[in-house]
């Protein structure tokens, strides 16, 4: 797994921003998800409040990230398809999971 840097997104907020789109929420769903108000997530995505460096943990599990992608903007994890790809065996019961695997390998062979 290559580390990179998305020049493209800065700041904290940019990169939360970019994956709540990513993850399909609204900023309704997302603050709910953690617990926090709809306004939170505005300010927090504009990069206008502090509070957000108390609830990055939180954030980053949401979002399926990780702490230091959020925190620096450093990837060493999974983005775009891939995440989405991963959400989805996760989501998945244990069988279901075997037959997506098998597919999958089947698809890389060609």
């Amino acid at each position: 797994m290559v580390t990179k840097k998305n020049p493209s997104l800065e700041s904290v907020g940019q990169r939360i921003r970019a994956l709540r789109l990513a993850n399909n929420l609204t900023q309704d769903e997302f603050a709910g998800q953690l617990g926090v108000s709809r306004s939170a997530i505005a300010q927090w995505e504009t990069d206008r409040a502090g509070q957000v460096r108390e609830n990055l943990e939180r954030i980053a599990k949401v979002l399926g990230t990780s702490l230091a992608y959020l925190v620096s903007g450093e990837t060493g994890t999974l983005q775009g398809d891939e995440l989405a790809l991963m959400r989805l065996y996760r989501s998945c019961a244990t069988e279901d999971r075997q037959i997506l695997l098998r597919t999958a390998k089947r698809l890389a062979r060609g």
